[in-house]
Parts: C-alpha cells; structure tokens; sequence
C-alpha cells in the first residue's frame, strides 16, 4: 500500500508539474511573440548579439590603453554602462568595487559617476543585506532599455 501511495503522489506531482511547464511555455512564446501579439509596453528582448557586442567594445576600449596614453580615452560612466550590461545579461552581480575596476578611472572619480548615472535614473544601488558596506549596482530598467538600443542601432549598422 504505501508503493501505491507513493506512486499515486509522483503521478500528481507530475500532472502540476506538466501543467506549470506549460504554463510557462505560454507565457515564454506571449514574451517572444512566438505567433501572439508582444504587449506594447514590454521592450523587445534582447539579441544574443548585444551582449557580445558590449564585450566587444569593452575589448576594443581596452585595447587602446595598450598603444595610446590612458588620458586619451577617460569615459568611465560608458565603460560602467557597458560592464553592467553584460553582468545583467550574464546574470552576475557587480558591486560597487567591482564596477569602479571596470571604468578604470580613480576610485573618487568612479564614485562620483555612480552617483551620477543614479541620479539619471539609469542605475540602482541597492545596499547588500548581508554586509551593509557593500552595495550592488545594476542598471535600471530605463538604463539597460538605452543600452540595448544602442547597442541594437551599432547592430543593425
């Protein structure tokens, strides 16, 4: 009796499971328009191409630094946008040491365009709940929106 019992609860299990995946099969194709109206508000998802493009840039950004002065080429708020870009696509976090590496500019300097580019609306800071010294920065949903048409505009040129 108990096989039975058990057997009759993995069927269950099964059936919710089958109808969430389908559910979520459903949700994905409204998403991706997979033969349905995309809603208007909701901006088009991203191609896997951005993402290797702001790495491309950010490697061309950085290659310069090997044959040209570093005083030529000081535009740490873009190199901040382009390196929270690919965290977001690549699902990591970046906190603000990190981000401050990436924009290779003094730490003072950095600070000051986090701060900036969060009054812009095109971050948010979010204090890290575990170790309230660290605070996590992510584009916000309007900076990864101008981001990802930049990049699709470079794309598409």
């Amino acid at each position: 009796m108990p096989h039975e019992s058990i057997a009759g609860l993995v069927k269950d299990l099964t059936t919710q499971l089958s109808a969430i995946a389908t559910e979520f099969g459903t949700r994905a194709d409204q998403l991706t328009g997979g033969g349905r109206d995309v809603p208007a508000d909701l901006p088009a998802p991203p191609q896997p191409e951005a993402r290797e493009l702001a790495k491309q840039l950010l490697a061309q950004r950085m290659a310069r630094f090997d044959h040209f002065p570093a005083e030529l080429f000081h535009e740490p708020a873009w190199d901040m946008l382009l390196a929270l870009f690919v965290a977001h696509e690549e699902r990591r976090t970046m906190n603000v040491k990190t981000l401050v590496a990436s924009a290779h500019a003094p730490v003072t300097t950095s600070q000051r365009w986090i701060d900036h580019l969060h009054k812009l609306k095109l971050v948010d800071r979010v204090i890290d709940p575990v170790d309230r010294r660290r605070m996590e920065i992510s584009l916000s949903d309007s900076g990864y929106t101008a981001v990802t048409a930049y990049l699709r505009r470079l794309g598409a040129a």
